[in-house]
């Protein structure tokens, strides 16, 4: 495990270091893929736009979009991973887990198919209630029993509901073999196809839950502590729970709106973050929120370059590396308590 950086100029130091590795990978998402394009041809392309240029449409019809959707989902994935582990006080707390990303896509699935929506501004409110709808059962079934609400509970409880979700939606799916086509875009979790009106759609939502999740890194730390010292501190726990529970909504199924059911990233960035500067709030949530872009920028890449002119979807490049993190997180809190 790598070090954590001690002191606040090193931190400092450190978050620098990521905004400059953002800007390569940015940099590189517009580069790369089927046909790369020099730094030149990105300089042209901005300073003197030309519609008739096939090289300045396709950087920035295809190429731009990619590159600010990665960078904004993936913060949004990412500090939505955060906020999970922290409501949960499990390692292996996310979205992905919780069913928050299996109710979202229910909800899609469900309005498209059967009442035949397809305006987006739409479809983006429909992510959100199916996110909020999937963390509320969550959580309720995590509090059901005499002793209370426990990590274990709440992943469990989060287990079972993703698979309910998984399971209606693949229901409807079969029943509506027609409405297959139209509901791909979401299931399959790529970034490829998406457009900057997509992403428009859901950024002030995104770009307000990312800041205020930043502004509340010290009264995170409160949280943290246990909910008994917290009141003790003077927070209203149940207050502090349920905003935090509304953020996490608001990431995850914002972003699921946009680039489908991509999963792991709420799992792997917090335990990267917290490897570097500890657990802090006030530190690893915008950690998370640069290591998030960088890592879905990193990954849309490689969808691009493993198997050309094909593209292998987003969600497969991240369950590939997230799968064997989530058993090594599971290894090793088992063997922590044991």
């Amino acid at each position: 495990m790598v070090q954590h950086v001690m002191q606040n100029k090193g931190k400092m130091f450190g978050l620098v270091f990521l905004l400059i590795l953002l800007a390569v990978c940015m940099l590189s998402s517009l580069m790369f893929g089927i046909t790369h394009y020099s730094l030149a041809d990105i300089y042209s392309m901005v300073t003197s736009f030309n519609g008739q240029d096939v090289t300045h449409i396709i950087i920035w019809n295809e190429r731009f979009p990619r590159m600010v959707i990665a960078v904004v989902t993936g913060a949004s994935l990412a500090v939505a991973g955060v906020i999970s582990q922290l409501l949960t006080r499990n390692p292996l707390g996310s979205p992905s887990v919780l069913g928050v990303n299996a109710g979202s896509i229910f909800f899609i699935v469900v309005f498209i198919v059967l009442f035949k929506v397809s305006d987006l501004h739409i479809i983006v409110y429909f992510a959100f209630l199916g996110a909020l709808v999937a963390a509320i059962i969550v959580f309720l079934l995590g509090s059901l029993s005499k002793t209370g609400t426990t990590s274990v509970k709440i992943i469990l409880a989060g287990i079972a509901v993703n698979a309910m979700f998984v399971s209606f939606t693949q229901i409807i799916l079969l029943m509506n073999q027609k409405g297959m086509s139209d509901v791909l875009f979401w299931m399959a979790g790529t970034i490829s196809g998406r457009t900057l009106d997509m992403i428009l759609a859901v950024l002030p939502f995104l770009l307000i839950s990312l800041i205020a999740t930043c502004f509340l890194g010290k009264s995170m730390n409160i949280y943290a502590s246990g909910e008994s010292i917290a009141k003790g501190l003077g927070q209203n726990v149940m207050v502090m729970k349920l905003g935090l529970l509304f953020l996490m909504v608001m990431l995850a199924g914002g972003s699921l709106a946009v680039i489908g059911n991509v999963a792991f990233v709420g799992l792997i960035i917090p335990h990267v973050a917290k490897s570097l500067v500890g657990h802090s709030y006030a530190w690893s949530t915008p950690y998370s929120m640069l290591l998030g872009s960088i890592f879905l920028l990193v990954a849309d890449i490689s969808t691009r370059l493993i198997n050309p002119p094909a593209e292998i979807p987003l969600g497969v490049i991240t369950a590939f590396i997230g799968a064997p993190f989530f058993i090594y997180i599971a290894f090793k809190g088992g063997r922590a308590r044991g």
